[in-house]
This record gives C-alpha cells, sequence and structure tokens, in this order.
C-alpha cells in the first residue's frame, strides 16, 4: 500500500495528544483499527521537515513539549533515523502492563511491520494482528471487551460503509454505548 504520510505534521498533531492520553489510561486491551507500520525509516522529505524534525527542534526548546511522551519516544527513535507510528507508541507507553494489543490493517506489510516490532521489545505473546478490515473484524468483538479496553480510531473515510454495512462513525457510537474507551482521530483531505 506504501504509506506515505508518516512524520509529517497531521501525524505530529495526532500521535502528539495520542501519548498524552495513553499516558493517562490503563486498558487491559488495547486496539488500533487501522495501525498501518510500527515505525518507519525517515527519508527527510519536506513534510517531515516541516512535521517531526520542525517538532523534535522546537520541543526542545519549550519544557512541557520536551517532558512529553511523544517528544521522548521520537526523540530517541529518531536517533535511528526511525519514526514511530502509533503501535509502536502504544507499545512503547504500556508495555507489558496490558493484556492484549489487537491491531488491525488491510496492508500485509504493515501488519508484518507491527509483528516485527513486537517480537523485537518482547510482546509477541500479547500482540494480535489482524489483516482484515476492522469494521467488519470489529464489529461481533466489542461486545466482549473488557471496559477497561483503550481503541483508537483512526479511518481514512470515517463514513464509509465496509460489506457488512458499518462504518468507522458507527464503531465508535457502539463502543461508546459499551462503555468502552476511544481516541477518535479523524483528520480531512
Amino acid at each position: 500500500m506504501g504509506y506515505t504520510h508518516f512524520g509529517k505534521q497531521a501525524e505530529v498533531w495526532k500521535h502528539l495528544p495520542l501519548c498524552d492520553v495513553m499516558l493517562n489510561e490503563k486498558p487491559q486491551v488495547y486496539i488500533e483499527t487501522n495501525s498501518a507500520y510500527a515505525d518507519y525509516l525517515l527519508t527527510s522529505t519536506p513534510e517531515q521537515m516541516y512535521g517531526i524534525y520542525h517538532f523534535i527542534e522546537k520541543a526542545k526548546d519549550n519544557v512541557l513539549l520536551r517532558n512529553c511522551g511523544y517528544f521522548q519516544l521520537e526523540n530517541t527513535a529518531m536517533k535511528y533515523n526511525t519514526y514511530l507510528g502509533s503501535p509502536a507508541l502504544a507499545m512503547n507507553i504500556f508495555r507489558e502492563k496490558i493484556d492484549q494489543y489487537i491491531f488491525y490493517d488491510i496492508d500485509r506489510e504493515a501488519i508484518r511491520s507491527v509483528e516485527r516490532y513486537a517480537e523485537n521489545n518482547s510482546l509477541e505473546d500479547k500482540t494480535k494482528t489482524v489483516c482484515q478490515d476492522s469494521r467488519i473484524g470489529m464489529k461481533d468483538l466489542l461486545k466482549s471487551l473488557p471496559p477497561s479496553t483503550f481503541i483508537h480510531i483512526d479511518p481514512y473515510e470515517i463514513i464509509d460503509e465496509a460489506s457488512n454495512g458499518c462504518s468507522y462513525l458507527d464503531l465508535f457510537i457502539e463502543a461508546a454505548d459499551l462503555g468502552l474507551k476511544c481516541f477518535l482521530w479523524y483528520g480531512y483531505n
């Protein structure tokens, strides 16, 4: 599929609050509806220069940003010319304190990236990856999840329906109605 959004300004705006929210949560289960890759090799594109590189440089001069979880994780990763996607950020924040990670994506290479990251961080026994549209895979799963579940919903199109008639907005509403904790990020084109 070739994800190219990593490290751009929109990713900074998404991952910065996501990390702060995750640092305040203690879920048993963490789920991502559209995980993409766990980590990416930075290529210094103009978008990355204005995104993650700009953020890291400016955050060094701001005590609040310098002490936030997102800065700490990405600053360390950038020493290896790497950008951490949301699966890696979650695994670094929650580590082994969580019972299960569930990552959905329709891109097999993205799923493999998440599996490798989990294995490299000794979290493979707690990590389940699903190469499937999460609107289909999560519909029946929602009712079986513990109340402390944290779901990161990050759709491309929030109201488009899958073959089962379910949209990401439907998933969000149903999860919220069940009392599950959700982080809904919906950017715009």
